[in-house]
């Protein structure tokens, strides 16, 4: 069973029993006192034309909970395979963004069956959430949440709350709202139950109130819930109507997206081929889509890497002449793509955090000149031995020191620059990944190194 979880290891063995043996009543009560996580995990195992028929066997709320915490490749899968009043059950009890994230990755046949199935409110809510850009924090809300008026008593606005607040995603903060439906304030429903019954919602307000337009991409979401140590984040329209809400754990789902969308890009895979999902569910995705996100950088890469075999070639006197220069050229060019990398980490991990801003690139491009020229000293003084050694001769090794001085100094400006780049141009900074980096430090290094060694050596 699944290694990353004890419990369905401990116990799997049972349920397997269970299944094979098709003994749907011990399953179901034995599977019903699970929590609905390790029950999403024994579905990531079991085959996968038992799914649906494991979920029919689940108590309704508990098929709810189980559905939502399966990935939406798994949920799109089941939902294949059960009838029209099972999946309009399903559909019309989960929430509105969990709704939303499984109908974004539904493909277009489906996603019209399943509209169809919806009642006309759910079908229109749906249906506004999925008209926000992809990534954006419309996306992520929910229009489930509590909001009071500014001139009611705390006594009407917690007996609103008793009334409503049952289908709220969160009651644990209260929106303040006008007649118009504009925001004004957020209160912790602490603040209402230690008020005097006969205050005025008015008189507890400090109209401090952090929010974020629906159109913004999540990022600005997970940093604002980050910054301000919020629980939930009230979502407006460019002229201050109340929407919706973003909560914590829909930040925790985005936050693991965008880590994961990162990493896809620092390793120069197009994960748009496959989804994201295909990181952490590889096993699932089919190999000619995995070859497809992955080759299209390679190829770049490659004709890149041409690109040096033919500064090489320029070279071939000097070489021919000095067979040991080729020796020393690995370890050039991988010192200055590994300080490259070294610089774009630091620089990517900053912009994403927002403690570095674009206008910052000259101060971080001086700073990082500095510090790479400290590096490169480091580094060609412990090249230096091996450079009298292998070479046997003082000057071979003053042409290897100077190039890794150089070869270390170009390479962290290169990774210090990329990023930047691309976020002027509006591209993901992570985009400047690792290969990428590294590729242009082969060019670029080879080139200085050779250079060199012209210049000093004679052609």
């Amino acid at each position: 069973m699944n290694e990353f979880n004890p419990f369905v290891k401990l116990l799997g063995p049972e349920v397997q029993e269970a299944i094979k043996s098709r003994d749907w009543k011990t399953l179901k009560d034995f599977i019903s006192k699970w929590e609905p996580a390790d029950i999403a995990d024994l579905f990531r195992e079991i085959e996968p034309e038992l799914r649906p028929i494991l979920l029919r066997l689940l108590p309704k709320d508990l098929q709810i909970e189980v559905f939502s915490e399966l990935d939406p490749q798994l949920q799109q899968e089941i939902l294949e395979n059960l009838t029209n009043d099972l999946v309009k059950d399903i559909l019309s009890e989960l929430d509105p963004d969990d709704r939303t994230a499984l109908f974004e990755e539904l493909p277009p046949k489906l996603m019209r069956r399943l509209l169809n199935l919806l009642s006309p409110e759910d079908r229109k809510e749906t249906l506004m959430l999925l008209g926000f850009p992809e990534n954006s924090v419309g996306r992520l809300m929910t229009p489930d949440y509590v909001a009071v008026k500014a001139q009611w008593t705390v006594k009407q606005a917690i007996n609103h709350i008793r009334e409503w607040g049952e289908d709220a995603e969160t009651i644990d903060v209260i929106y303040v709202i006008d007649d118009d439906w504009k925001l004004l304030d957020d209160l912790p429903i602490r603040k209402l139950i230690l008020a005097d019954e006969n205050n005025r919602i008015e008189s507890l307000m400090d109209y401090k109130v952090v929010s974020i337009d629906a159109n913004a991409d999540q990022e600005e979401a997970i940093k604002l819930i980050q910054r301000y140590n919020l629980i939930a984040l009230p979502v407006t329209d460019s002229e201050g109507h109340l929407l919706g809400i973003v909560t914590v754990d829909d930040i925790l789902d985005a936050i693991q997206e965008e880590q994961t969308e990162d990493f896809t890009k620092f390793s120069a895979i197009d994960a748009n081929e496959v989804g994201l999902d295909f990181i952490t569910n590889i096993k699932e995705v089919p190999l000619g889509k995995i070859i497809k996100s992955r080759v299209t950088w390679l190829l770049a890469l490659l004709v890149m890497d041409l690109v040096t075999g033919g500064i090489i070639q320029s070279f071939e006197s000097i070489i021919a002449r000095y067979v040991v220069l080729v020796t020393f050229l690995p370890v050039l060019v991988d010192t200055a793509g590994n300080a490259g990398s070294q610089s774009a980490t630091l620089v990517i991990r900053a912009l994403a955090l927002g403690t570095v801003k674009l206008r910052d690139w000259g101060y971080l491009l001086l700073k990082e000149l500095v510090v790479a020229g400290g590096l490169g000293l480091i580094m060609g003084f412990g090249i230096s031995f091996m450079g009298i050694i292998r070479g046997k001769s003082l000057v071979i090794a003053e042409v290897v020191v100077i190039s890794m001085i150089i070869n270390v100094i170009v390479g962290s400006l290169i990774g210090v620059v990329l990023p930047f780049l691309f976020t002027k141009f509006k591209k993901d900074p992570a985009t400047a990944s690792t290969p990428l980096i590294t590729t242009l430090a082969d060019i670029i290094g080879t080139a200085i190194y050779l250079s060199i060694a012209f210049m000093v050596l004679g052609g």
